[in-house]
């Protein structure tokens, strides 16, 4: 049998081809270009998976794709982008799904704060906001400063302006009309002062198990891009609680009852605030950190609810054993990325860094504010988060990058 995906995160096809063969089935990717997952798929032999190439922004066309695997068993979806989609073409053919409802919500930051809001699960509610200049003037004077406003359905940090003061508000203004989003509406709320971190859970018939706490680091304000993440970090005993029944609360009002969650928040004084819902697992190596430190593959919680069935993992003893750290490395310039300096370096470190490219030689590197801009990852371990993340971090500082002008193609690379 097998189990298809309609795309993927960057990273994480090899852990998800070993739960799904320990069930009994076989991945099927489909995706409008391979070379996003280039890394791994060079990795992994041809026989571990199949690749079938389709514009998965169709989704008749994906249909026929699925139509043609006569042994299709579950759906796969493990991105914001493509949850949509994923979860319309499982209605289609019957499988388990987390429900068109569900998937509407999740894609929807203003209906996510306004349930949350309803619920006194958050401080304050959200307006929807059409992408112009005076609408975003006319929320933002709703709002109060400081306010964010951002994409109603973006990801990867895109489409986000924080907006402290009168400049902020005609700098947005003036970006907004021209932005490329991917919901058609802006959302409007106020900004919640804290560190951010993330609870990365397994929901199963409305019950929720948290798995593990990761912490955030962000660039200074306005820009807030990501810079680094932490897994498992250790909060109170009272405060982790807490937050045990809190994520379940958040999570079962925005109706998602079973899968994989990571659930962003920033650590107020005055108590958690969802930054935003994820119904999948982490992106950028996360999940591979989670499965390290838990000492266990906790991909097998996708594969088994995407075949509608009790995960696995939640009859599993998950105590973390190890800490993990995880640098983003972006180009100080705008340019075409020829290879990366200082990798071989890496070794020389302590927690035994490694390197993950999310960015192939020849790409051309424009987008300096958000995660577009990042090239690659380094991960590293240590005997707590803390440790682990201060390892990651300098090992990341030995790593450079080689960059031409975007106007010179690169046919060779540096490491």
């Amino acid at each position: 049998m097998t189990i298809a995906l309609v795309e993927s995160l960057t990273f994480g096809l090899a852990r998800l081809r070993d739960a799904a063969a320990e069930a009994g089935h076989r991945l099927c990717l489909l995706t409008r270009d391979r070379s996003w997952y280039a890394w791994e798929l060079d990795r992994l032999a041809p026989h571990d998976l199949t690749v079938v190439d389709v514009d998965t922004t169709d989704v008749r066309a994906c249909a026929e794709a699925l139509d043609r695997l006569d042994d299709l068993a579950a759906l796969v979806n493990s991105t914001d982008t493509w949850m949509l989609t994923g979860a319309e073409l499982a209605d289609r053919f019957g499988l388990p799904t987390l429900g068109l409802d569900t998937a509407r919500t999740l894609r929807d930051k203003v209906e996510v704060r306004t349930r949350l809001h309803r619920a006194g699960l958050s401080r304050a509610a959200a307006i929807r906001v059409p992408p112009t200049a005076r609408a975003l003037t006319d929320a933002v004077a709703a709002v109060g400063y400081p306010a964010i406003v951002k994409d109603a359905a973006g990801t990867s940090s895109r489409g986000v302006w924080l907006i402290r003061d009168d400049t902020e508000r005609d700098r947005a203004a003036r970006e907004v009309p021209a932005a490329t989003l991917l919901g058609r509406h802006l959302v409007a709320e106020p900004y919640f002062p804290g560190p951010v971190y993330s609870a990365e859970t397994v929901t199963w018939q409305g019950r929720t198990t948290l798995l593990g706490v990761a912490v955030h680091v962000h660039t200074p304000e306005p820009v807030r891009r990501e810079e680094a993440v932490a897994f498992p970090v250790a909060l109170p005993a009272a405060e982790l609680d807490h937050l045990r029944s809190w994520i379940g609360a958040v999570l079962a009002t925005v109706g998602f009852r079973a899968g994989v969650a990571h659930t962003e928040f920033a650590r107020t004084p005055d108590g958690p605030e969802v930054v935003e819902v994820n119904g999948r697992i982490a992106g950028a190596v996360i999940g591979e950190m989670m499965c390290r430190s838990l000492e266990t593959n906790v991909y097998t919680a996708v594969v088994d609810t995407a075949l509608g069935r009790r995960p696995r993992l939640l009859d599993t003893p998950v105590t973390p054993r190890r800490g993990f750290g995880m640098t983003f490395l972006h180009p100080p310039v705008p340019g075409r990325l020829a290879g990366w300096r200082g990798t071989e370096r890496l070794a020389l470190f302590p927690g035994h860094p490694e390197f993950f490219p999310t960015a192939r030689v020849g790409d051309p590197i424009v987008h300096l504010a958000d995660q577009r801009g990042c090239t690659a990852l380094v991960l590293a371990e240590g005997p707590t988060a803390e440790l682990g993340l201060y390892h990651s971090l300098a090992a990341a500082g030995t790593v450079g990058h080689d960059l031409r002008p975007l106007d010179a193609p690169t046919t060779g690379a540096t490491a």
